[in-house]
């Protein structure tokens, strides 16, 4: 009985020695310290840094057209191709690209051309992370049917096409308006006043014709210049 008795303190008591035991630990980064192994990170958070002045092939998502758009207006846009910061993908293709059109000048008398300017601020990841970023654009693949072209400073552009035979047709209305306004200098009919203002309008309106618009249709390609380092957490 007493032997009995013995047996069962002692397997009692390595049974509460073994409940008592820490768990298994594991050095942490710093030198001399320990963490239990259910506390270590299963994972380290890594970020890599696209640096400034870096571009990226993108495609517009949304058309902007400087008649129909409007400043502050959303613009989006998706990556093309990806970026790589030390061999890993830091920008993957497909993240999507957002900012707003900045400003708008229309179109004006003497072929001068609309004007518009964008801005990208913020990019979306494929697993969710969104970042913000200042980019620029830097370079346009537009339709030739567009006529629009991008400037030094990332500025969109109508084009100052000059079609001299809508030119010579503004001169020869305005030199037909001053052949036929003196026989009828006397006339005070309606029906030949309005023909007389008419010719002068559409006289000055071929002489003097308005710049092109800007007009960047949806699906076009273009690139973008970051003006900003771009930081991001590795999660692929």
């Amino acid at each position: 009985m007493l032997r009995s008795l013995l047996v069962a303190v002692i397997l009692l008591s390595g049974l509460f020695s073994a409940l008592a035991a820490p768990p298994p630990e594991v050095r942490s980064a710093a030198p001399g310290h320990t963490l239990p192994l259910a506390l270590a990170p299963q994972h380290s958070v890594r970020t890599l840094t696209v640096p400034a002045e870096t571009e990226t092939a993108i495609q517009l998502l949304s058309g902007i057209h400087s008649r129909v758009s409007h400043v502050g207006d959303p613009v989006t846009a998706q990556v093309l191709e990806p970026v790589y910061v030390d061999g890993q993908v830091a920008l993957p293709a497909g993240s999507v690209v957002g900012g707003h059109i900045t400003r708008i000048r229309p179109a004006g008398r003497l072929r001068r051309p609309a004007e518009l300017a964008l801005r990208f601020e913020n990019v979306t990841l494929p697993d969710g992370q969104n970042q913000p970023l200042s980019a620029l654009l830097a370079a346009l693949d537009a339709p030739p049917r567009a006529r629009t072209r991008l400037d030094s400073e990332g500025i969109l552009k109508g084009t100052r096409t000059v079609f001299w035979k809508q030119i010579a047709g503004g001169f020869a209305g305005l030199g037909a308006l001053g052949a036929i306004e003196a026989p009828l200098a006397g006339a005070a009919a309606v029906g030949v006043t309005l023909p007389l203002g008419g010719g002068a309008v559409l006289g000055y309106s071929l002489l003097f014709p308005k710049g092109n618009d800007v007009h960047v249709p949806p699906d076009t390609p273009m690139r973008i210049r970051l003006r900003t380092p771009l930081t991001v957490r590795v999660a692929w």
